[in-house]
């Protein structure tokens, strides 16, 4: 198997772990701020709400960075 996809596949396993702590983290902080203050479901709705704006920032830089990257390929493909 060439290093080159090993690299790629480590890329993709890299997003996806960025995806999943994103949402995961903020909840579990929000369960532990319901437990010790004992204002439920407060903590978690909370935390699921900032979960979802750091996953779609995600989406968006990644929206971004591929925008950018064909953009690069149709100057290029031009010349």
């Amino acid at each position: 198997m060439p290093t080159r996809n090993l690299a790629k596949y480590g890329e993709y396993i890299a997003l996806g772990t960025h995806i999943a702590a994103s949402m995961i983290v903020p909840v579990i902080i929000g369960i532990y701020v319901d437990r010790r203050w004992e204002v439920s479901p407060w903590g978690v709705i909370i935390g699921a709400l900032l979960g979802f704006g750091g996953l779609i920032s995600i989406v968006i830089r990644l929206a971004a960075k591929s925008g950018k990257t064909e953009y690069r390929k149709k100057q290029y493909d031009k010349q």
